[in-house]
């Protein structure tokens, strides 16, 4: 087996692994899926994963032929690619886990949106309007709809994500003031908040949550 071939098989086996240990999939058979709604991020998730695995095959496929520390480049550039897709679908998984057990999605600190932000663009292309019920998650979809609760009032509010963040100070959602004002956290500025999502089935035509749906 000459060296080309030996780098091949090493970067073709390192590829792999990396691929299938951060996305924690094995080798076993997966389980059949349910046709609730509560599988569609999980499909949408894997159908991404595809599309990043189809890219690092392609720069497998370049690397094997390139010298040593070409390979070891391609890896790293690989591994940064699939970071964002398996943080995506293990976001997908719990909130598919957490619709099913009742339990909050994730529960930690939330902020809201100070007023210069009114007006700027979010990652979802619209127009930042504070008066809005919306929120700033780093992994959910955008669109999704979350229940936020105020855990030192029990006050809640549905918003819809539409931009990402926060990015400091280990906080888990920036809130519109109109959501912080519903949840009578101004005074205060941050609070503990736990995030439900809410099923589509659960919303109204207009983005709302249907009376009697939690």
């Amino acid at each position: 087996m000459n060296a080309r071939t030996v780098r091949s098989v090493a970067l073709h086996t390192t590829l792999c692994t990396l691929l299938m240990s951060g996305a924690g999939l094995t080798m076993a058979a997966p389980e059949p899926a349910a046709s609730d709604e509560g599988d569609r991020p999980a499909l949408l998730s894997v159908s991404t994963l595809t599309s990043t695995t189809t890219a690092a095959v392609a720069a497998m496929a370049e690397a094997a032929s390139a010298p040593v520390s070409a390979a070891v480049s391609a890896v790293s550039a690989v591994t940064t690619a699939i970071a964002e897709p398996v943080q995506r679908i293990r976001s997908a998984a719990a909130s598919t886990t957490a619709r099913v057990t009742g339990q909050p999605h994730q529960t930690g600190a939330a902020s809201y949106y100070s007023d210069k932000f009114h007006g700027r663009k979010t990652a979802s292309g619209e127009t930042f309007d504070n008066g809005e019920l919306t929120m700033a998650h780093r992994t959910l979809p955008l669109g999704t709809l979350v229940k936020v609760t105020n855990l030192a009032n029990n006050t809640s509010v549905v918003v819809r994500v539409n931009d990402r963040g926060p990015y400091s100070g280990g906080r888990v959602a920036d809130l519109s003031r109109a959501a912080a004002e519903k949840l009578k956290m101004i005074q205060r500025g941050i609070v503990d908040v736990a995030l439900h999502i809410v099923p589509p089935g659960a919303a109204d035509k207009d983005g709302s949550p249907k009376r009697g749906s939690n």
